[in-house]
């Protein structure tokens, strides 16, 4: 009998539609309409429940009866309630936008959720459905506006934030980011198998970053509780706000290194004053960008490439069979970091 994950991709989604199924039951929305939306490390859907609940105000971004269901790949029940828990307060607290954690009857904000062909089980997350869209091309400097002003609310908060007993969230500090400490393979031998005119820079941007986040230190004005992967794809508008969602890195790490990957996409490019511009004037509007902080704007957004540079070059190690997929990925931010050392 093959196991689980021998079985082709039609009869994997067949039987996670099951636990998507029970899932909604144990959520008291049985009767709710299920859509599939992706297979990728999570497996997500669409759920349309036939009657809105109560007390929603029109401009709320949150459709007033639809959800998102996340059945997760990581087996990591903490760290998983962590994020919901951040989210929570975020909303609750803070006002946000973002992805608003939906409790079971029972006011646990995640479930184990176990049928006959997934014995072991699978943890799975409701949230409210934030109705906004994505605008992947095309975004203009009002937006990335926009976008400041949320971030800017958004590290207030954590700045502040007591987090309750037993959170557990990522550090995202050099050693996990550039130092390699989260990966199979020895950082040295990662380094090596890097195409050699990547190799020098990236020892330089990773020596530089190490000594910049060494004299910032970890207080409050400098780090503290980020979404940590704020590209275009993770975030959607609403009548003219920015939503961020896909918290699933968030985690601890420095602000500036927040904000470096939510303006990389236009790094260096024409235009690029604009946008890097608009958004400090949106972020400024709820929390001051000290200058001995924003010199290190374009190091951030280096460093973020030399993370990608690295993480893929693991992935590579890892599964050589994915190489297609790697190698550009791998060479695209390669060459976003040689464009930062021809600045320098």
């Amino acid at each position: 009998m093959k196991s689980f994950r021998e079985r082709t991709r039609r009869s994997r989604l067949y039987h996670f539609r099951q636990l998507a199924q029970s899932a909604l039951a144990a959520y008291g929305l049985a009767d709710a309409n299920l859509s599939f939306i992706q297979y990728g490390e999570n497996i997500t859907y669409r759920v349309d429940h036939p009657s809105a609940r109560p007390g929603v105000p029109g401009e709320s971004p949150y459709h007033p009866n639809r959800y998102l269901l996340r059945i997760l790949a990581m087996d990591d029940e903490q760290a998983t309630l962590s994020e919901l828990t951040w989210l929570a307060a975020l909303h609750q607290e803070a006002g946000l936008p973002v992805p608003m954690p939906v409790a079971a009857p029972d006011g646990q904000l995640l479930l184990r959720i176990a049928t006959p062909a997934i014995p072991q089980g699978r943890v799975v997350s409701l949230m409210r459905w934030l109705d906004g869209r994505k605008i992947q091309k095309g975004l203009q400097p009002h937006h990335l506006k926009a976008l400041g002003q949320v971030v800017a609310r958004l590290h207030n908060f954590s700045a502040t934030w007591q987090p309750p007993t037993g959170f557990d969230r990522p550090v995202w500090n050099w050693d996990n980011q550039l130092g390699g400490s989260c990966f199979d393979h020895p950082r040295a031998d990662l380094i090596q198998s890097m195409p050699e005119p990547l190799r020098q820079p990236f020892e330089e941007v990773s020596r530089s970053v190490w000594l910049v986040m060494e004299a910032l230190g970890t207080g409050p004005d400098a780090f503290g509780l980020i979404h940590a992967d704020l590209y275009p794809e993770n975030v959607l508008y609403h009548n003219g706000a920015a939503c961020p969602i896909d918290f699933e890195d968030g985690g601890y790490g420095y602000f500036m290194w927040d904000i470096a990957v939510a303006l990389c996409t236009w790094a260096w490019q024409e235009g690029w004053e604009r946008m890097r511009d608009a958004f400090r004037q949106g972020y400024s509007q709820y929390r001051a960008v000290p200058d001995e902080q924003w010199q290190y704007l374009d190091l951030f957004i280096a460093t973020q490439f030399a993370t990608m540079v690295l993480w893929a070059s693991e992935f590579l190690q890892h599964d050589p069979a994915r190489s297609a997929e790697y190698i550009p990925w791998r060479d695209r931010n390669g060459q976003k970091l040689l464009e930062y050392l021809d600045r320098v």
